[in-house]
């Protein structure tokens, strides 16, 4: 009986690590969760740098028509300065004239300026949500490579602890395996219990020294008078 309830806390011990690595492989993280926050810090990255790109075509665009302004008001100012015209209403036509690029001149460049701290901001929240993006990508890279590597260590030692299990089933008699499976449906998946320092290792109550003398016969199945688990001592094992 004894070699046999050696192998009962085996088998438990097979059926507990199985159980332990089927949770563990249902609760690893693919990266899913994370794969959905990159998507979306790359939409907002992707529209950020579409802003930042209208920005700078809107300020070349200004720019552009500041020096064509600039250059227009030097060419009138030539024109009206210059000797060139002598007529009075021309020349007046030409100060109006100035005077209006002037106006065009201070508005575009109020226009720039204000373009230009637009362009800043936005190159730094583009700069700053491309580091995150960088930084989940990283992330989700790991995540995923942890994933995959520990996936077939847990199915690769589940695949040896079903063939373990069979291994052990086939020396346990009958009918104390299927006390074993009773006990165990009934006690949370835990059947065996291991007596140590005359104490059960599972409900941690103190074991009677006659229930010790009677576990140490080893003649019949001995329980935890408190939770009722299959008892083994520890020297056995």
């Amino acid at each position: 009986m004894k070699q046999q309830l050696v192998l009962l806390y085996q088998l438990q011990q097979t059926d507990s690590q199985t159980e332990s690595d089927e949770a563990e492989l249902s609760g690893l993280d693919n990266g899913e969760t994370l794969a959905g926050e990159l998507e979306a810090e790359e939409t907002t990255l992707s529209e950020w740098k579409d802003q930042l790109s209208a920005a700078q075509a809107e300020l070349h665009d200004k720019q552009l028509q500041l020096q064509g302004t600039e250059d227009d008001r030097q060419n009138k100012w030539d024109q009206t300065y210059g000797g060139m015209i002598s007529d009075p209403k021309e020349l007046s036509a030409l100060e109006r004239k100035i005077e209006e690029l002037d106006r065009r001149k201070d508005k575009l460049e109020e226009d720039i300026i204000m373009l230009l701290d637009e362009v800043e901001a936005l190159q730094k929240q583009v700069d700053q949500k491309q580091a995150d993006v960088e930084r989940i990508s990283d992330r989700l890279s790991k995540v995923r490579q942890h994933f995959e590597q520990r996936s077939v260590e847990l199915v690769t030692e589940m695949e040896q602890l079903t063939q373990r299990r069979s291994e052990l089933e086939a020396q346990i008699k009958p009918g104390l395996l299927d006390d074993y499976k009773h006990t165990r449906q009934h006690n949370a998946n835990v059947a065996v219990a291991v007596a140590i320092n005359r104490a059960c290792s599972a409900c941690h109550t103190a074991v009677a020294s006659s229930v010790l003398g009677e576990l140490q016969q080893a003649t019949r199945v001995v329980r935890c008078e408190s939770c009722r688990r299959i008892l083994v001592l520890d020297e056995w094992l």
